[in-house]
């Protein structure tokens, strides 16, 4: 009833931050298929909560204790995917919020060498790079810094020619590097046809948010790679598709951004509200219990019309509470006792005071009012 009158700003931004924290979590659970683990680490933070509030010390010790080694399963499963997570973080902090600008005149040239390429039974291997930066994630590359062409896609990766092994990196507008190393997927259930270059292929798309052009040697097939996804291509326009679509060619407008952010991704925010509704509510009641002892003032309420106060009643009682910390700290400067003086007459009243006049916040209570009970005189305003 009183919500309002105690909910303070911190506890506002308490729920806000842990609804956007579950959010991301979700989101990144979704990606990496560890949903279930990420859900079971909040039901079992969630019943060491409810344990501890019913002081049930060695159950919420065990709880506690299950949600870590679910954790520690968690960092051990996913390194790949937690790697990548810390690597978009890196991308946010150096506000990278989109992929390099690319032309269709690039994209045209890359199309047209991936299948000249396969065709010829030409293995490549070229990497877009988007939000994420990837340099810890290759290695020995020889720098480049050309415009892309088809026919310098087709030179690099030529058998005669010295740097066509490995991945050929392209930022951009310009073919960044050549010779890249790649790390190689560590998946049990990689197709037996995937060979080196797609494995590697594999690699890199996991940890992080590039995609992978691979031109296969021996099948003469192109495919795209992006994240955990394979997509081969059949022809030249289902690639150039691929690339319009996966990869932008210019970055959201402020307008499509903002939508996005509003409407996007909607089941999940609303699990993540639901969850840090659960989380906050079971620790905010769960807390603790205290027994505290405030000095409340005394308001008196409607006052019969033509009377008034003529003495001078006790203006504050001792109020023993009990309830959750959490609530009892920040708010017990707030709390008064009200006395209602409806149906009263002229003369002397004793009046007993009651915890239901108290103005508390859920999960608190009063066990002990001192004094008891108020005197007070309602005499008659002088006629004017």
């Amino acid at each position: 009833m009183h919500l309002v009158n105690w909910l303070r700003w911190q506890n506002v931004v308490d729920f806000i931050v842990l609804s956007v924290a579950f959010y991301l979590v979700l989101l990144w659970a979704k990606q990496t298929r560890a949903l279930h683990l990420a859900l079971l680490i909040v039901g079992f933070h969630a019943a060491a909560l409810c344990a501890g509030h019913f002081d049930l010390t060695i159950t919420s010790w065990v709880f506690e204790g299950v949600c870590l080694a679910v954790i520690g399963l968690l960092v051990l499963l996913f390194q790949a995917e937690l790697q990548h997570s810390l690597l978009r973080l890196d991308s946010i902090v150096h506000f990278r919020f989109h992929a390099p600008a690319v032309s269709i005149r690039t994209y045209d040239a890359v199309v047209a060498a991936m299948f000249e390429m396969a065709h010829s039974n030409i293995g490549a291997l070229i990497v877009l790079t988007r939000k994420d930066p990837i340099g810890s994630l290759v290695s020995n590359g020889i720098r480049i810094d050309a415009e892309v062409s088809k026919g310098l896609i087709e030179a690099i990766f030529r058998r005669d020619s010295p740097i066509h092994d490995g991945a050929v990196l392209i930022e951009g507008e310009r073919i960044a590097y050549a010779r890249l190393v790649l790390p190689l997927s560590g998946r049990e259930d990689v197709p037996t046809e995937f060979g080196t270059r797609h494995r590697a292929a594999l690699g890199l798309a996991e940890g992080s948010d590039a995609l992978v052009l691979v031109a296969s040697e021996e099948r003469g097939q192109v495919m795209v790679i992006d994240g955990r996804d394979t997509h081969p291509m059949p022809d030249k326009a289902a690639l150039r598709q691929a690339l319009y679509s996966l990869h932008p060619k210019r970055p959201a407008s402020v307008l499509s951004r903002v939508r996005s952010l509003l409407f996007s991704n909607v089941r999940y925010r609303l699990s993540a509200i639901a969850l840090a509704s659960l989380i906050w509510g079971v620790s905010f009641l769960g807390g603790g219990t205290t027994v505290k002892t405030v000095i409340a003032p005394v308001e008196f309420a409607n006052v019969p019309a033509g009377l008034y106060i003529a003495n001078q009643p006790l203006s504050t009682v001792s109020v023993q509470l009990r309830g959750n910390s959490w609530v009892m700290n920040p708010v017990m400067s707030g709390v008064t006792a009200q006395v209602d003086l409806s149906g009263l007459g002229e003369g002397w009243h004793a009046i007993r005071l009651a915890p239901a006049g108290l103005k508390l916040p859920p999960g608190v209570t009063a066990e002990r009012l001192s004094p008891q009970t108020i005197s007070l005189r309602l005499a008659r305003s002088a006629a004017r």
